[in-house]
């Protein structure tokens, strides 16, 4: 997700991502009812669901920008801010194989190693947003990330995004959060271990 919130209100997309024999159903990820249903309090939240093939993940730690060519079949994301502000996001991709998630989710890994930190504005090396990852026991393999400001060379001890990335047979699946605190690591922590049960009622990606 990104680091900075856009705020704007668009619903759309909302039918079924599919590709090849792949798809995710409508009302599958876990937050959909609440995107679907729309803000509570008007001009105050916006939801966003795409099911766009070329959305990069939610966390990009080299800000990696152009259409993925990963071996992706269906994908969907679903991301919610508000003005306080503070903001979340799932999302899903299927691929063809689970060799092509493994090939994704280890891409992921390096790039958090290879882009420790990145400058927030042009020229200026004294300040940035970097990610950290570790590793994390949630489906066949997965990372809790953390991305923190940097100011003056130094990183801010407050991580101001949570993320998960984990991976279940051939589907990844990321589940972010900005703005509202460590207390939001335990629950994305238990969507990612939701979706980790119910990826697999989808056909062909447990085996």
């Amino acid at each position: 997700m990104a680091t900075v919130l856009v705020i704007g209100s668009l619903l759309g997309g909302t039918g079924v991502a599919r590709a090849g024999a792949a798809e995710i159903p409508k009302g599958f990820l876990l937050t959909e009812p609440a995107a679907t249903a729309g803000p509570i309090v008007e001009d105050e939240e916006w939801w966003k669901i795409s099911n766009s093939l070329s959305r990069q993940f939610e966390l990009n730690p080299c800000g990696t920008k152009g259409k993925p060519r990963d071996g992706r079949a269906a994908m969907r994301t679903i991301t919610y801010s508000n003005s306080a502000p503070s903001g979340s996001s799932e999302q899903l991709v299927l691929y063809r194989s689970t060799r092509s998630a493994q090939a994704a989710f280890r891409k992921l890994r390096a790039d958090l190693a290879r882009c420790p930190r990145r400058a927030t504005a042009k020229g200026d090396t004294g300040s940035g947003f970097g990610y950290v990852g570790k590793p994390l026991r949630v489906g066949d393999e997965a990372l809790s990330v953390s991305g923190h400001l940097y100011k003056q060379g130094k990183r801010e001890r407050e991580p101001a995004e949570l993320g998960i990335v984990a991976r279940r047979g051939a589907a990844l699946f990321f589940y972010t959060d900005i703005g509202n605190g460590l207390g939001a690591g335990k629950k994305i922590v238990n969507q990612a271990k939701k979706m980790t049960k119910k990826v697999c009622d989808l056909p062909g990606v447990c085996g």
